[in-house]
């Protein structure tokens, strides 16, 4: 016969686990293009408290949200033609809910901001001049996992969205919306596609 603790400390690590792969749940990404290749980005974002501080396994590629300007200003050095605009965070009972606008200046400087966020990125022209941007959202560490914690994960915040929107220079905005359910399945959402 189980015993009902050991049932609870595997949901507990489960639960744990599950907290380690992301600390950012509500997401809402804006890119708006002044010419087709620079432009700025604004993050909207609530790091969950339950989830913070517990990245703490040495090598692991966990995704830890940036939590303070100083962070945001580390992972913007790092990419060549970007820049933080402006940061502003207040906690809430739940976690931090803050706000970050970024600058770019390139089609890689897009590419770049995304991947520090964990998320893949392109911004090509044809032969044509027509630009295409493509994004692939993604949660890697729970992609990777086991099935057993994706459904955890899909049980406890599969219906939470993230919403990605992309406005061409002088055109209407094009959003994409994902739910976690669909980040944290086997496989990662298909692309998609924003031309101009």
């Amino acid at each position: 016969m189980e015993r009902p603790w050991s049932n609870f400390r595997l949901v507990l690590a489960l639960a744990l686990l599950a907290g380690l792969l992301t600390s950012c749940l509500d997401l809402d990404v804006a890119v708006d293009f002044s010419t087709s290749t620079s432009g700025r980005v604004t993050v909207k974002a609530l790091a969950w408290r339950m989830a913070q501080n517990l990245q703490t396994v040495e090598g692991e590629d966990f995704v830890v949200f940036p939590s303070t300007q100083a962070e945001w200003q580390d992972l913007v050095d790092h990419v060549p033609d970007a820049s933080l605009v402006s940061w502003q965070g207040q906690e809430e009972d739940r976690g931090l809910r803050s706000t970050t606008v970024l600058g770019f200046s390139t089609a890689r400087a897009l590419e770049g901001l995304f991947v520090v966020m964990k998320q893949k990125l392109t911004l090509l022209s044809d032969k044509q001049g027509k630009w295409t941007v493509t994004l692939v959202p993604q949660v890697p560490r729970v992609t990777g996992a086991n099935e057993d914690t994706r459904q955890l994960w899909s049980d406890l915040w599969g219906s939470t969205v993230w919403t990605f929107k992309f406005t061409p220079p002088g055109q209407s905005p094009s959003e994409r919306r994902v739910t976690l359910a669909e980040l944290g399945g086997a496989e990662p959402p298909a692309e998609w596609t924003v031309s101009w």
